[in-house]
């Protein structure tokens, strides 16, 4: 009796055992599809914490803040210890005379120790370590803007590759329908080629119509199956994660009321990163030739040293006694007269890198205003690309109704039926990507015009 609570009781507790693994493996599963499920905006806040371009943005900026901390270091108190040890192999000698007899006199120990603690206090440059510390300041700002610049730009591309997605799997949908109207097609043109009503050539060009679309969509599905990895790549996920992607093909969430475009391209240059960036390149380019300029000019070092000498000839370790302290200050000046031309070549150098510079500035505001403009048009056409193929698409599946009663009835003619078909294909790619075209559209006028939101 007792074996048999025992085995009922061992049963009990593995049939729990296996009940709590069914619930956990549920719930993970579970938990693992809710986080795939993705909008636009959680796409684009996924990215932003594994994107590795984006991250190295990041570190990029954490080394422009320490980068002021190695300059700034310089204008400070350096404050450095030393110890030397010299072993004298053979002294030197000089010779003088006392009481008219030449003496041969030795100078030097055979072992000599020197510590010593000194601090340095910079007192002037030519304003080269001031210079410095401008620049890195602005470099700080620089990487700011830089990493703001790669945040816009990583949120414009998740957006075209999600909605690139979107518009893969929409093309691929429209192959798939259009098979299966080839496919219904043929099956109406079999069961009249049966009942007499049609000739064996019709039902071959059914065939052969249905054979051509089918490499069609194997393309399509190849295309969705790559745009979805890309999409992943970008998203720093794995490439076979599957992302269920959440939205709504309502062209009112990309309307943007109309724009003044040369005051949207004047306040674009202010507004863009990109072109902070440039302007803050120029700066510091302008400081580099302040620090090359430093050159010409003297430098004067203050400095405090406290030291402690030993000398001794016999081999060991020298004693307290040994010691001798000594303790000095001091003025060092240092007044350059002739490098050999290099501080001429550096200050002509920095000149020159900041003349391109500012070239370069002028270049960028000027692209920077064309793409504004580019945009502009390139989303009021998207906009009316979209609403005509709207109504593209509504005609040609009532037209499509309307072949194929025809067809079935013994008014129309095959042809008409396949270019119905072939027609409301068209109209449902050119749709898609009228969408994919309005939406990314959008968000690339948004960041042209400085907007640090893309998409709603």
């Amino acid at each position: 009796m007792g074996k048999v609570k025992a085995v009922k009781k061992g049963i009990s507790v593995r049939i729990r055992i296996v009940f709590l693994a069914v619930i956990l493996v549920f719930c993970s599963n579970s938990w693992v599809a809710a986080q795939l499920d993705l909008t636009v905006h959680d796409a684009i806040n996924l990215a932003l914490s594994n994107n590795e371009s984006y991250l190295r943005a990041q570190q990029e900026l954490e080394k422009a803040k320490n980068r002021i901390y190695e300059v700034r270091a310089s204008a400070f108190p350096q404050l450095s210890a030393g110890l030397q040890m010299v072993r004298n192999w053979e002294l030197p000698s000089f010779v003088i005379a006392i009481e008219g007899q030449p003496t041969t006199l030795r100078a030097g120990t055979y072992y000599s120790w020197t510590s010593s603690l000194t601090i340095t206090q910079p007192i002037y440059n030519g304003g080269a370590v001031f210079s410095a510390w401008s620049a890195a300041k602005m470099y700080r700002k620089f990487a700011a803007a830089q990493l703001e610049a790669s945040k816009r730009q990583l949120k414009l591309d998740v957006i075209k590759s999600f909605y690139g997605v979107v518009m893969a799997d929409e093309l691929a949908r429209v192959a798939t329908e259009s098979v299966d109207l080839a496919q219904a097609g043929l099956d109406v043109v079999h069961k009249m080629q049966v009942q007499g009503t049609v000739s064996d050539y019709e039902l071959l060009a059914a065939q052969v119509r249905l054979a051509n679309y089918k490499p069609q969509l194997i393309a399509a599905r190849a295309a969705a199956k790559l745009a979805h990895e890309s999409f992943n790549n970008i998203l720093g996920i794995g490439l076979n994660d599957t992302a269920q992607l959440i939205f709504t093909m309502d062209s009112s969430l990309f309307v943007m009321p109309d724009i003044n475009l040369d005051s949207a391209k004047n306040a674009s240059l202010d507004a863009r990163p990109e072109v902070q960036m440039m302007r803050l390149q120029t700066s510091m380019l302008g400081k580099a030739v302040s620090i090359a300029r430093a050159g010409y000019r003297p430098s004067i070092n203050f400095l405090t040293t406290l030291q402690f000498q030993a000398q001794y000839d016999n081999n060991r370790w020298p004693d307290r006694k040994d010691w001798l302290r000594s303790y000095f200050s001091g003025v060092m000046i240092s007044i350059p007269i002739f490098d050999s031309w290099r501080t001429p070549a550096k200050v002509k150098q920095a000149k020159l890198d900041l003349s391109q510079s500012r070239l370069s500035e002028s270049e960028l505001e000027d692209n920077v205003k064309l793409e504004v403009e580019q945009s502009w048009w390139n989303y009021q056409r998207a906009r009316e690309s979209l609403t005509s193929q709207g109504q593209a698409v509504e005609m040609a599946r009532r037209g499509l109704a309307i072949a194929r009663v025809r067809y079935e009835n013994g008014v129309g003619t095959q042809l008409e039926l396949f270019e119905s078909e072939v027609a409301l294909a068209m109209a449902e790619t050119n749709r898609v990507r009228a969408f994919y075209d309005l939406a990314t559209g959008y968000a690339a006028l948004q960041k042209a015009l400085g907007e640090e939101e893309l998409i709603r």
